[in-house]
């Protein structure tokens, strides 16, 4: 880092010291963006604001083109063969993740949160911003599939789903930074949960958790693109309720762990509005909904099963919450209006 990209970046002499020290380089952007060398990957970098990694390469300006990323052939759930890199990635805004269709905790809660992305992001969505969900199980994930579950989730127009041949998804995930060793192994249960955001054209990529915040998530991809950005989903901050006590641990699961697919009040969504339920369910069945939905599906419990049928396959995701989680959550639901 030189004295000139020091003093555009606006850091204090002690950090710049610290990172032309380790090697850092200085990338310009709207952010103040540092990048630290790694062996296999180039170049990691650590977004100041949000401390959001991201990889480039400084001698190609901080792109990634062909001569990195795969372009091996992927199926979309219409049937449509494409390429990874060629009609993928190549020149667009993206958000990346990797599901499996017969996963029964993080992949319905994450693909849910993406929903809840794409909604906010409106129309921009397959012009702008292109969403992609690859399965990690190809042998099982179908085009036919991988059709039902785009449409279980209503996952709209922009949103593909993709799936290839495992050694082609493994490379394109050890690409990404998303492969975990468990997975290569053969454990798809312990497959990388995270997603990444990025912008093939500027060599811009975030690695985010699925757990990220919607509008936080549908910022990023915004403040990827080129361009005014037009979507109206930040509220004014001059109208916001003023709050002087911290949210409850229930209000906190509310909102980190359910609300992408239900409401309170708002009506149905993915999941039933849950307005009221803790007057409408008794307290021991909502528990063990809300603890261990999996197991009551094995029960075939008749209460379960008419809500899956209702809500079109839909099934509530096993959250691996506590007891006390799960008190605290129906608490909150039940003092909420």
């Amino acid at each position: 880092m030189n004295k000139t990209q020091c003093a555009k970046s606006g850091l204090s002499s002690a950090w710049r010291k610290i990172f032309k020290r380790g090697g850092l380089l200085l990338r310009s952007s709207a952010r103040a963006v540092v990048c630290l060398r790694l062996s296999h990957i180039g170049f990691w970098c650590v977004a100041l604001m949000g401390l959001q990694l991201v990889f480039a390469r400084a001698d190609q300006g901080g792109i990634r083109g062909a001569d990195y990323f795969p372009n091996v052939k992927l199926t979309t759930q219409d049937g449509r063969t494409v390429r990874f890199f060629d009609d993928v990635i190549r020149g667009k805004v993206v958000l990346i993740n990797f599901i499996y269709t017969s996963c029964g905790s993080s992949c319905p809660l994450e693909t849910a949160r993406i929903r809840k992305v794409r909604e906010l992001l409106g129309n921009r969505v397959g012009k702008d911003i292109h969403f992609y969900s690859i399965t990690i199980d190809p042998q099982n994930d179908t085009v036919e599939t991988l059709k039902a579950y785009h449409s279980r989730f209503r996952a709209g127009d922009g949103w593909t789903f993709l799936t290839g041949q495992r050694e082609d998804i493994l490379q394109i995930q050890k690409k990404l930074g998303l492969l975990s060793r468990e997975q290569e192994a053969g454990n798809l249960q312990e497959h990388d949960l995270n997603l990444i955001v990025g912008n093939q054209a500027t060599g811009q990529w975030i690695r985010r958790s699925h757990l990220e915040n919607t509008k936080l998530l549908a910022g990023l991809l915004e403040g990827l693109q080129i361009g005014p950005s037009t979507t109206q989903y930040l509220a004014d901050y001059r109208k916001a309720r003023t709050r002087l006590e911290p949210p409850s641990r229930g209000e906190q699961l509310y909102y980190s762990r359910c609300v992408d697919c239900h409401s309170l009040g708002g009506g149905d969504g993915l999941g039933p509005d849950l307005a009221g339920v803790v007057n409408r369910r008794p307290r021991e069945w909502l528990r063990r909904w809300i603890l261990e939905p999996d197991k009551m599906l094995e029960e075939r419990d008749p209460s379960l099963l008419a809500l899956k049928a209702r809500f079109n396959e839909v099934l509530m995701p096993n959250l691996k919450l506590s007891e006390a989680d799960v008190s605290a959550l129906i608490d909150f639901l039940g003092r909420a209006k």
